[in-house]
């Protein structure tokens, strides 16, 4: 019987083993093809490079939470499949930091003194600010994929990269849209917090003091109520032309019932970033003749090499294609980004990866459209220039995007869909925003 049991034993773990090398292979294969390289890889090994994920799982950010989780594990499925980093697996470490920045610096001493992460990835702009001095005294990469926060506009670029519009360029965005659409006078609604009165403040400034509109109300208020209904009043009540909405989707909800229920439709909708959800889209368009206008980051999606081979493989995982509202495509991009500055550098060490960070998305070099290609071009002993999913992903000396991707949307057929793309006025920008 014992004889009997150890043959078994070894017939599961090599069938077992047989079905992960197939698997394996048929990842290799799949990335290979998409990189235009049908060679063979080996399979990492070793210890793993970790890679933190601090992201809103729950909480304001859940919606966009699975979203963003995926788009993650299509990038570390890459890497892995083209043979890791320096030949090792890599491990993607997940943490909900619930949306909040407690829960962001509850998940980051998980992940860097129990998890031992290499570099970190995922974390919006509460969550950033609360442990930016604590990333930069570890020297860990951190790119920072949805972190709108003015705060990084000036104080990043040593360990932090912002791969995503600041709050500065979607403020004024806003205000710009406002002006080109006619509105003279509009009421805002702010809930506090960094990633919701960042903009709104860029905006309130640009449209007073470069446009010389009216700020007829400007109501700000905490979260966590259930019912807004004497801020939604005050703001729509006001006589303005638009009301400009910056608040997260949890409190989305009740203000937008409120201003259906009251019947203000008729005053058009400007929103932030946050609010660009199908969701939010379902509710806006379910009130007859109202106007709703949303302006963020967009993806370089035209003859983009990286896009075409990113958009299936994130399909087929999460069952839907990529949405600019749910910010997917830079998760996505931070990580690929992070492996091929540790591939540049010959190492995980965070000063030696940060200052490779600028060499792998700036150029000089060959322009790379994945992973695979990237390293191929490394190990040509060739500089190379990472163009993303997202854009070409140049950072200035401060760590931002030098020319970020922006797009005007409107609600169409019930949900969100990008109307324009433009480019910021110059008149409206700020001389230190670089």
């Amino acid at each position: 019987m014992k004889r009997i049991l150890v043959l078994l034993c070894v017939f599961v773990l090599f069938a077992a083993s047989c079905g992960s090398d197939d698997e394996a292979a048929t990842t290799t294969d799949s990335v290979a093809e998409a990189a235009g390289d049908g060679d063979a890889v080996a399979a990492p090994s070793g210890d793993p490079v970790k890679f933190g994920f601090l992201n809103g799982q729950s909480g304001d950010y859940g919606a966009w939470g699975g979203w963003a989780l995926a788009a993650a594990e299509v990038a570390i499925e890459e890497i892995n499949a083209a043979g890791g980093i320096l030949g090792r697996p890599v491990e993607l470490v997940v943490e909900d930091n619930q949306s909040t920045a407690e829960g962001a610096v509850t998940g980051f001493a998980e992940l860097t003194e129990v998890d031992g992460i290499h570099a970190l990835g995922g974390i919006e702009s509460d969550g950033m600010i609360a442990v930016f001095d604590t990333v930069h005294e570890l020297q860990l990469p951190t790119v920072c994929s949805t972190c709108g926060t003015t705060e990084l506009d000036t104080t990043g670029g040593d360990f932090v990269w912002r791969i995503i519009s600041s709050d500065t360029d979607n403020g004024i965005v806003s205000a710009q849209v406002a002006r080109d659409s006619g509105y003279e006078s509009v009421a805002m609604l702010v809930e506090l917090g960094e990633g919701t009165s960042s903009p709104a403040n860029v905006f309130k400034t640009v449209f007073e003091d470069q446009i010389n509109g009216t700020i007829t109300e400007d109501v700000r208020f905490d979260a966590g109520r259930s019912s807004y209904s004497a801020e939604v009043a005050l703001a729509f009540e006001s006589g303005a032309d638009a009301v400009y909405v910056s608040v997260g989707f949890e409190t989305a909800i009740p203000i937008l019932n409120e201003w259906q229920r009251r019947g203000y439709g008729d005053v058009p909708l400007l929103v932030s970033t946050d609010l660009l959800s199908p969701d939010i889209a379902t509710i806006i368009a379910g009130v007859d003749g109202a106007i709703a206008i949303g302006a963020t980051g967009a993806y370089d999606t035209v003859g983009n090499p990286a896009w075409d081979a990113y958009v299936p493989r994130f399909e087929e995982k999460i069952g839907d294609p990529p949405e600019i509202g749910f910010y997917d495509a830079w998760q996505y991009d931070q990580y690929i980004m992070l492996a091929l500055a540790m591939e540049m550098a010959g190492t995980t060490d965070g000063s030696a990866v940060a200052a490779a960070m600028r060499q792998v998305t700036n150029g000089p070099g060959v322009e790379v459209w994945t992973y695979a290609e990237g390293l191929a071009e490394l190990a040509k002993g060739n500089e190379i220039d990472l163009h993303g999913v997202t854009s070409n992903l140049d950072l200035n000396a401060q760590g931002n995007l030098e020319s970020p991707v922006l797009s005007v949307l409107g609600i169409v057929d019930g949900d969100w869909a990008v109307t324009s793309t433009l480019e910021l006025d110059p008149a409206l920008t700020k001389p230190e925003r670089n």
